[in-house]
């Protein structure tokens, strides 16, 4: 003899109850997989957040951290920029010859820093209190702005009395701007340094 279990094997046969119990487990693992799918991308997009926001907030610190810092590395710039400017005053009290020398070695500094190509250096006729040198300088129009802005930069600044620019075509085939410049540097005098 077969034995019947207490619920008829379909559910739809089961009583109300039963049915009513079934269904609401039914409603809730629907709502819990719901909730479960509609929560997981966006715990990964908080965490994405979170750490894009621990990221920020590091290069923040960083940052503060090196603006702190930047009195301190002016003051210390501008010490050494007197310092050099000290050093360099004798130098520029010799002669005229000493003078258009130490003059050429400093623009051919800032030509090289600027990627630049000096093509000549001039002297012309020492005038007293400054001698004028007339250059030619070669390479691309930023380089050749930044030259006179560090040239005419202290410390020991140059005064630019006259500038021609013109298209000059290099080896490679490439063309390049031709800077003529007629520089003007202020002789110092130990006379003039030893005056209050």
């Amino acid at each position: 003899m077969k034995r019947r279990s207490a619920l008829p094997a379909h559910p739809a046969h089961w009583p109300l109850a039963a049915r009513a119990i079934l269904l609401l487990a039914v409603a809730l693992a629907c709502a819990a997989t719901g909730l479960f799918l509609y929560v997981q991308p966006r715990s990964a997009l908080r965490q994405a957040a979170e750490n894009l926001r621990h990221d920020q907030q590091s290069r923040l610190l960083a940052a503060l951290e090196k603006v702190a810092e930047l009195p301190a590395l002016r003051s210390q710039e501008n010490l050494l920029d007197m310092q050099l400017l000290s050093a360099q005053e004798p130098l520029w009290s010799g002669d005229s010859h000493s003078v258009a020398g130490l003059l050429q070695l400093k623009l051919a500094r800032r030509a090289q820093e600027c990627g630049l190509e000096m093509e000549s250096f001039k002297p012309l006729a020492p005038a007293q209190p400054a001698t004028h040198a007339e250059i030619e300088l070669s390479g691309e129009y930023a380089g050749l702005l930044r030259f006179v802005e560090l040239v005419t930069a202290p410390p020991l600044p140059v005064q630019v009395e006259s500038m021609e620019l013109a298209l000059h075509a290099a080896r490679a085939g490439r063309q390049t701007l031709l800077m003529k410049v007629v520089l003007g540097a202020v002789l110092r005098d130990a006379e003039a340094l030893a005056q209050p």
